[in-house]
């Protein structure tokens, strides 16, 4: 019973397994036997190996070829170069002989060979030293058109003489600090917009010249305008540079040269009003009539009471005020700072000390006919704003206005700047109409109903100021 049951299983259990993996080897080893491996020294891949040993050995053959190639053409030029300088040594050896034999009779044929073969020399040495260093660096075949080039380029270095253009080359400076020292000074009142205290200062900083202000750039001009004493764009807008450029090319610097030797003659009768006047006459006009001083503009009766008030009488004080002065002066009259450097009471003045009081009123009468025809135009443009507009309160507006009408920046009102928008609301809105509170809602609500207006005229804007506040009845 045992031994059936044994063979039962060997023969239908444990024999098919065994045939199963017999069979399946066999199969493997069929499916495998062709296949290649990488890495495996078949037939096929050590004939590949073979192949590109013998290429690589053939490229060894052909790199070895070459390099004995340049050898050859390398040591070829070291011989030509030593020929050449053999030649050479040999060349001048023979020159000096016979400069030894026949130098009482041909010394100047002589001295123009020996010239020529020391630059020869010279050449062939800069030669044998260049292609040295180029065969030390394994030179290509191309190396001699290359020495040609370098050395040509050494030898015509001699020729050039750079020295020459240095006589026209320094430009003017942009200032002398130590004095004129180009000549005689040019006259710069020539200029259109310098007067004689611009060209005082101008001088002062080392300025002369036509020629410096005609080669000002604009950092130059920026420059100036920050160590004198001017407005911030005059030169620009005065034109300096090219008035100076057309003086510089015409010469006009030679008249006025004349009249400065002359001026001492003139200047010799005023040696008594040498003394600057005072800038405040604590003890009255002592120098003679008081000037008008309300014909300069920006001074009206009021400002001229506190000037002479505080001991100011004469258009020549104003004249020689200095920036200190303004300061001084803004501090002890009733004047918003920075008004006197705007209206330019101090060119004024200069102009007015020179001229007869007589022709500044008549200057001054012609100057408020032409106020007065503006008056249509001032009134036409509130009734732009307001149909039923009074005449009468445009006119009393205006005439509170006065001289801020005469200049276009200041007959403007400009409600994108703070201080001009700060200036309205605590000048015309809280002094003239007496308003304390919501002053500065009322102006920026104006601003806002003349938005459309790129320029907004001074009298359009205080009349609506006064109308949207109820205060018109200001002005009856």
């Amino acid at each position: 019973m045992v031994e059936s049951s044994f063979l039962y299983n060997l023969c239908f259990n444990i024999l098919p397994w065994i045939l199963f993996g017999l069979l399946g080897m066999g199969l493997m080893w069929l499916f495998m036997r062709g296949k290649k491996h990488d890495g495996d020294l078949s037939i096929e891949g050590e004939g590949a190996l073979r192949a590109e040993a013998d290429g690589l050995r053939t490229r060894v053959r052909d790199l070895e070829g070459r390099v004995s190639t340049r050898d050859g053409e390398v040591s070829d030029l070291k011989t030509k170069l030593a020929a050449a300088a053999a030649g050479a040594a040999a060349a001048t050896a023979a020159a000096k002989g016979a400069a030894t034999l026949d130098a009482p009779k041909v010394e100047a044929a002589d001295d123009d060979e020996t010239y020529a073969l020391e630059w020869r020399n010279r050449y062939l040495a800069a030669r044998v030293k260049y292609l040295e260093g180029r065969l030390s660096e394994a030179p290509a075949p191309k190396t001699k058109a290359k020495t040609k080039k370098v050395v040509a380029k050494t030898i015509a270095a001699p020729k050039a003489k750079p020295a020459v253009k240095k006589k026209a080359a320094p430009k003017p400076k942009v200032l002398y600090t130590d004095g004129p020292t180009d000549g005689t000074p040019d006259d710069l009142k020539l200029i259109k917009g310098i007067g004689p205290k611009f060209e005082g200062d101008l001088n002062a900083k080392g300025i002369y010249y036509f020629r410096q202000i005609a080669n000002w750039k604009a950092a130059d001009v920026k420059m100036v305008e920050g160590v004198i004493d001017s407005i911030p764009g005059r030169i620009k807008r005065d034109q300096w540079v090219p008035q100076a450029r057309g003086l510089a090319k015409s010469g006009g610097a030679k008249a006025p040269t004349a009249k400065k030797k002359a001026a001492p003659k003139a200047k010799a009768p005023k040696a008594k009003a040498a003394s600057k006047p005072k800038v405040l006459y604590t003890d009255g006009p002592t120098d003679g009539t008081p000037d008008d001083l309300k014909l300069i503009k920006g001074i009206g009766p009021k400002f001229e009471g506190d000037l002479n008030a505080k001991g100011i009488y004469y258009f020549r004080q104003i004249a020689n005020w200095k920036a200190s002065d303004v300061t001084m002066v803004e501090g002890v009259i009733d004047s918003i700072p920075g008004r006197i450097k705007r209206d330019e009471w101090v060119k004024q003045a200069k102009g007015m000390s020179g001229k007869s009081v007589s022709a500044k009123k008549s200057k001054t009468a012609k100057s408020g006919a032409s106020q007065m025809s503006d008056m249509d135009k001032y009134y036409a443009n509130v009734k732009k704003h307001d149909s039923s507009a009074s005449r009468d309160v445009v006119e009393k507006i205006v005439k509170y206005c006065g001289i801020s009408l005469r200049s276009r920046d200041t007959s403007l009102v400009a409600c994108s700047d703070k201080t001009e928008v700060a200036t309205v609301v605590n000048g015309f809105v809280t002094k003239k109409l007496g308003i304390t509170d919501g002053g500065q809602a009322l102006v920026e609500g104006v601003c806002q109903d003349m938005k459309g207006e790129r320029f907004k005229n001074r009298v359009t804007f205080y009349y609506l100021c006064a109308k949207k506040a109820g205060k018109l009845s200001v002005f009856n």
